[in-house]
């Protein structure tokens, strides 16, 4: 079984992409891992920021790498001016130079208060992402759905020329949809065509706007890698992704630095390859039985903890051409961090 992608036009960074020709696809779930682990090299260099980390607030923004938030609530966040406010003041004391604004079903019906948002951010250094996400997207008949959300962030850019979204992240999950269970292989292929549809739609519209997708850590190399064999060729999903969008989003959610970069090195090195970039995502939300366990989350682990993970996850990657930054999952739970530290 065969899946060509063929790149037929190039607008930018972006690219018009054919039909994609489904001669077959087989997704195959193994547990083969085609990364080789960096035990020692990994250890010295987190042990060597550690102990250089006193004090630890000294985060990856500060050196040049990006550190993005997401805030899912607009309303909750950013729905007036005093909002705004408390929110930019929140991220620049956190040294955050990238904000995930969610933006489904508050867009069409706020453009004065984003256009707000999106000016007095910029004028702080900060980058404004649209953010949306829904994982049913990812199947054919909801695919007019995730391309009206970027065809209303292309409009709004449109409109307001001088404050325009710097980027939009998916966060399509088509491994929690009941149909992934029995038939992954469509799902991941209409997953992979609504992806496609979405860089083509940006690609026609001439717009800057840089396609993030948010995707699990275990793509390519957890115990149970989704591997796409295409012609012979072995392929994670992860790499698809990343052929596709011009950034991902990889939600390494565990509460060490050793851990996140484990769970990161293959994607890092595919995008560097290829001329991408990732950002390694880090969860504060509190624990709550098997959704967030403890492990996966640095909620009960403290603000400076939290901050010294991730200055050894930047210290790490800090070389490497693969990576772009961290980014928090998500602002209430971040926010509560910084005010019990």
């Amino acid at each position: 079984m065969n899946l060509r992608f063929s790149p037929n036009r190039s607008f930018g960074r972006h690219y018009l992409y054919d039909n994609v020709v489904l001669d077959s696809l087989i997704l195959r779930i193994g547990v083969e891992n085609p990364v080789k682990s960096k035990v020692s090299i990994l250890f010295l260099a987190i042990c060597l920021t550690l102990m250089n980390a006193v004090p630890a607030p000294a985060h990856a923004a500060a050196n040049g790498h990006t550190k993005a938030l997401w805030v899912w609530d607009f309303y909750e966040a950013a729905a007036n001016s005093d909002k705004i406010t408390e929110l930019l003041q929140f991220l620049n004391e956190q040294d955050i130079n990238l904000l995930f604004i969610g933006t489904r079903k508050t867009l069409p019906d706020q453009p004065a208060t984003y256009e707000e948002l999106i000016r007095r951010a910029h004028e702080h250094g900060i980058r404004v992402f649209a953010l949306v996400g829904r994982a049913n997207w990812a199947l054919e008949g909801h695919h007019r759905e995730a391309l009206e959300e970027v065809r209303q962030v292309l409009s709004f850019n449109t409109s307001h020329p001088s404050s325009k979204f710097d980027g939009i992240q998916y966060d399509i999950e088509p491994h929690t949809l009941p149909e992934y269970k029995t038939k992954r292989g469509s799902v991941c292929y209409q997953y992979i065509q609504v992806l496609k549809k979405i860089a083509n739609e940006i690609a026609l519209s001439g717009d800057n706007l840089e396609f993030n997708a948010a995707i699990p850590f275990w793509l390519a190399t957890g115990e149970n890698p989704v591997i796409v064999e295409t012609g012979g060729e072995k392929k994670p999903l992860s790499y698809f992704v990343l052929d596709i969008v011009d950034t991902v989003t990889i939600m390494a959610y565990r509460d060490t630095a050793e851990r996140q970069i484990r769970a990161t090195q293959a994607e890092i090195d595919y995008a560097a390859n290829i001329g991408k970039k990732i950002y390694i995502g880090a969860e504060t939300n509190a624990p709550n039985g098997d959704t967030i366990p403890s492990e996966i989350t640095y909620y009960n682990k403290g603000l400076d903890y939290m901050n010294q993970q991730l200055d050894a996850v930047t210290s790490y990657y800090s070389n490497h051409s693969g990576f772009s930054g961290v980014a928090i999952h998500n602002y209430p739970a971040f926010k509560a961090m910084a005010e019990s530290n």
